[in-house]
């Protein structure tokens, strides 16, 4: 049936989305969104079977921020001292969390650049708490990561294997190894038979770097003074091990780092309190030699007790004075009035004295009593005087001795008077020196007790220290992977296996630069496709001479058109060609000529395409034709096809180097016209028009042109070339025919 002739316009635009070419795609391959979709899913469940879990770990931390409404209401007991108080903000805490010096604290503590594998038949699985070895350090030394395959021996002994060599040794001993002296022991878990266990010794430096990618430390919101931790292992345990330690360790620093100040302060005290202790000695020696120079026991009572003592001095001198002018007196009254009795109470002078004034006086008033009686020449009154003159003499004795020691005795007094005066008069020098040492004295104990109850504060003051977080959760790992999401995972391969598909063929129809369908030609050339041949396996072509196979019915179909569009003319002469080699034009032409054979038409197939012909060794007929008969002269070669239908067939010849000029003979034209008289249809099978001129010159003999269009293998832009044909008139009638289409259902012929 004739197609129906479509002017470019109207595919200017898909108005119904279910033309669209895209859609025709889909629609003629939509087994690949039931096969897709499967396979994706099978991909997805393989995914998550041997793909090793990733598990996160959280943890949280309240931050001490005053800023943010966080006090702990910690005592700062320093601040008398006038240190500043520590303050703390929670992007600092943060910082301090994430800083590679905490990490790798924490890489050295759990012995992270150690890890422990268990390999099986299909995946190789880390350990961490399970492993049954463990390998510990004496020394170590610098080298390169290597990993270390442990083989179990009889008798307590293993191998390790490496690279670069096999290691022997014995669990519980010391081996050297290239990283340094290790011990190898066991574990209370029993290595299984199927596992191939190995530990991986890496650098510290990449550990630390992928650790510091998997932890995150970052605050929930900009209010709240709560941290999240979290970070991602294949290892729960590992995971929450890290984290615990982490925080662990970031406490233990904010502690020390507040200790440090109060030890610092210790310190301080305890240096200062040394040198005051010393310095206090030092004034209490000082003290003690000036009390043993000075004699001073208590200043305030020494001076009383001097001024007493000098008062008592000034009464005794009195009391001396007084006595000694009562004897000069009494020594006066002897020698003036040696008669009178002396009065002897009026001096408290010793017992010998008073004892010979008694006498002396009894016996002047025995001599009184005597001169009433006796004569003043009486030999008894004589001798009484010259006893009153020897005890006279006697008095005056004592009197002069009496007068020699009170004057002694008041020098004596006199000197020690003077002492006194002179002690009192160094009394306030030596009150100056003794005040200003007493008062060296207290300040240095006043700050010898000031230190030590400031260094007991310090000390209770550190021991009350907290870190500047507390842990709110501690470390806990999901109960459910974080990677890969099983839900997650089968609803990308679910989506994965629709789009897929609808991705390759998008892409298909947005790269592709070749004719796909009709459709293209009908949009960019203003012809009419007379007839679609289906692409055909090499079975099926095999299966030609079948006259129900689906090819036959389709040339059928070309036939008819042909036919229709030629009407009742005695002889068409048609012209096969395409724009380049392999577009199916040789088999187009010969199986054409089959067709219009059974129609009982008299049917000639010439081979002209003179550079690089086909058609001979297809039919297995003999080469010579259309060049040996312009060149020689002779009559063509008319050769009958007697493997099909019965049809002639004029090859090409045998190679020619004038070929161009051959096509432009006028021998042509002549051996043309003259097998037109004598069939129905003459096919001529020309090159590609879009490489040599050789179809132009033979579409002027022609009056019908059949243009080859192979589906995916003809590019689009040379739909131009044809369009510029036909509007110049370069190709007589011309016609496209659409070969090697795939786009037929399969109910379309299954009645044939």
């Amino acid at each position: 049936m004739l197609a129906h002739k479509i002017q470019i316009a109207d595919f200017a635009a898909f108005q119904d989305w279910s033309e669209h070419p895209l859609w025709k795609a889909i629609r003629f391959r939509w087994y690949w969104f039931l096969i897709s979709p499967a396979l994706s899913v099978l991909v997805g469940f393989t995914f998550l079977r041997y793909k090793t879990p990733h598990y996160t770990i959280t943890a949280s931390l309240l931050v001490q921020d005053d800023s943010r409404g966080s006090d702990f209401h910690e005592t700062a007991l320093l601040e008398e001292l006038g240190l500043p108080d520590a303050t703390s903000s929670v992007e600092n805490e943060i910082e301090i969390l994430k800083s590679r010096t905490l990490l790798s604290q924490v890489i050295a503590d759990l012995h992270l650049t150690i890890q422990y594998f268990a390999s099986g038949h299909l995946k190789t699985t880390e350990l961490y708490e399970k492993t049954p070895y463990r390998i510990r350090f004496i020394k170590t030394r610098p080298a390169k990561p290597v990993t270390y395959h442990l083989s179990r021996q009889p008798g307590g002994t293993f191998t390790l294997q490496t690279p670069d060599g096999i290691y022997k040794g014995h669990f519980g001993q010391g081996l050297k190894l290239p990283h340094g002296t290790a011990i190898i022991d066991t574990t209370r878990f029993k290595p299984a038979s199927e596992y191939q266990y190995s530990f991986k010794i890496s650098e510290t430096e990449p550990v630390l770097d992928h650790y510091s990618r998997v932890l995150s430390v970052q605050a929930p919101n900009k209010t709240a003074s709560l941290v999240n931790l979290s970070v991602q292992d294949v290892l729960p345990m590992k995971g929450e091990a890290i984290l615990r330690q982490l925080l662990a360790r970031y406490q233990k620093a904010s502690i020390g780092e507040k200790n440090k100040v109060a030890d610092n302060t210790i310190a301080f005290i305890n240096t200062n309190l040394t040198r005051i202790s010393h310095e206090l000695a030092q004034v209490e020696t000082n003290i003690e030699h000036f009390r043993k120079r000075h004699r001073v026991i208590d200043m305030t009572e020494d001076s009383r007790q001097a001024l007493q003592r000098s008062a008592s001095n000034a009464m005794e001198e009195k009391e001396l004075a007084i006595r000694l002018k009562i004897v000069q007196l009494l020594e006066a009254h002897l020698r003036e009035r040696p008669a009178t009795a002396i009065p002897s109470s009026l001096y408290p002078q010793e017992g010998s004295f008073e004892a010979l004034a008694g006498k002396y006086n009894e016996m002047q008033l025995t001599r009184i009593a005597a001169l009433a009686t006796m004569a003043p020449d009486h030999p008894q009154l004589r001798s009484l005087e010259k006893q009153i003159g020897a005890l006279r003499n006697n008095l005056f004795d004592a009197v002069q001795h009496q007068m020699r020691e009170l004057k002694l005795s008041l020098a004596a007094i006199h000197r020690h008077a003077q002492e006194s005066e002179a002690e009192i008069a160094q009394l306030p020098g030596h009150q100056r020196a003794f005040l200003s040492q007493s008062r060296e004295q207290g300040i240095q104990q006043e700050l010898y007790l000031f230190l030590l109850k400031k260094r007991m504060e310090t000390a209770i003051s550190r021991s009350a220290n907290i870190a500047n977080a507390r842990v709110i959760d501690p470390p806990k790992a999901g109960r459910l992977p974080a990677y890969p999401n099983r839900q997650l995972t089968i609803l990308i391969a679910v989506f994965t296996g629709i789009l897929a598909p609808v991705g390759v063929l998008y892409t298909g129809q947005i790269f592709n630069n070749k004719i796909t369908s009709k459709e293209d030609i009908l949009r960019h050339c203003d012809v009419v496709i007379v007839g679609e041949i289906s692409q055909q396996s090499r079975a099926a072509l095999l299966k030609m001479a079948d006259n129900r196979s689906l090819v036959r019915e389709q040339f059928r179909s070309l036939r008819t058109n042909i036919q229709f569009i030629t009407g009742a003319r005695q002889c068409t002469v048609l012209l096969l060609t395409s724009a380049m080699a392999n577009e199916g034009k040789s088999f187009v032409a010969m199986h054409l000529a089959d067709s219009l054979a059974l129609a009982c038409k008299k049917v000639l197939l010439i081979d002209f395409d003179l550079r690089k012909p086909s058609l001979a060794n297809l039919l297995n007929l003999r080469p010579e034709g259309v060049t040996e008969c312009i060149t020689s002269g002779n009559e063509p070669l008319i050769q009958r096809n007697a493997a099909g239908s019965p049809f002639d067939f004029l090859a090409a010849g045998l190679q020619h180097p004038g070929t161009g000029e051959i096509i432009l003979s006028a021998k042509v034209a002549d051996l043309i016209s003259g097998l037109k008289t004598r069939y129905d249809y003459v096919l001529l099978d020309s090159p590609p028009v879009g490489l040599v001129a050789d179809a132009r010159l033979l579409g002027a003999h022609a009056d019908m042109t059949l243009y080859i269009v192979r589906q995916n293998f003809t590019f689009i832009h040379q739909l131009a070339e044809i369009q510029k044909a036909r509007n110049q008139s370069h190709l007589p009638d011309l016609h496209v025919v659409l070969n090697g289409t795939r786009g037929l259902h399969r109910y379309q012929y299954n009645y044939y």
